[in-house]
């Protein structure tokens, strides 16, 4: 389940305060790589994007409003397309495939306002939500600690007050089991929890 961002938030935000602006970030952080991802296809471009329009979101935070998630998906859409265009500029010439993918990813932009849009479409996203939903209990709220909320296994390993080694194994059998229920999905189930 994606994290709440409720209005005390991001007053709080408003008012410079740094632990606020750290949880807007780990909340909404991997979702906004998981759209900034299906347009530019590169992890690394996508976490540049995501940090800089969470800069952007800071140093300009006195203007920002409830809610925030549409205002930070077209932000993250904007600065893909301006990414992409840059990048066409710059490699020109393309060949015509590489052409019709560009404009395919800008077009993307344009069209696909839903921040889930990553997972194409709903039936998928609920494919997944499912896997992990069957997960064993212990493993299924590490998981769920470490993919949505951002938190690292020492993290995880002071809330459940468990080692911090433990944490990892059951992460890894998340993974294992996903791998074996999910099976076509799973690579870009792993692509997207790169990000985090």
């Amino acid at each position: 389940m994606i994290p709440i961002i409720n209005d005390n938030i991001i007053n709080h935000v408003r008012q410079g305060e740094s632990d606020a602006f750290e949880h807007l970030y780990r909340a909404r952080y991997a979702l906004l790589c998981s759209i900034a991802v299906k347009y530019v296809y590169d992890p690394e471009v996508t976490r540049e994007i995501v940090n800089d329009v969470f800069l952007n979101v800071w140093n300009n935070r006195f203007s920002l409003t409830f809610p925030v998630d549409g205002y930070l998906v077209r932000a993250v859409q904007n600065r893909s397309l301006n990414y992409l265009r840059k990048k066409r500029i710059q490699e020109m010439p393309l060949t015509e495939g590489e052409e019709h993918l560009s404009l395919y990813q800008e077009s993307l932009v344009f069209t696909d306002a839903d921040p889930l849009a990553c997972l194409e479409n709903k039936e998928i996203e609920e494919k997944v939500r499912e896997a992990i939903g069957r997960l064993p209990e212990k493993c299924r709220e590490i998981f769920m600690l470490h993919i949505y909320q951002g938190l690292n296994s020492e993290e995880i390993a002071k809330i459940k007050n468990i080692s911090s080694s433990t944490v990892r194994g059951q992460i890894r059998l998340g993974l294992a089991k996903l791998k074996d229920m999910l099976s076509d999905l799973y690579p870009l189930v792993c692509f997207l929890f790169d990000f985090l």
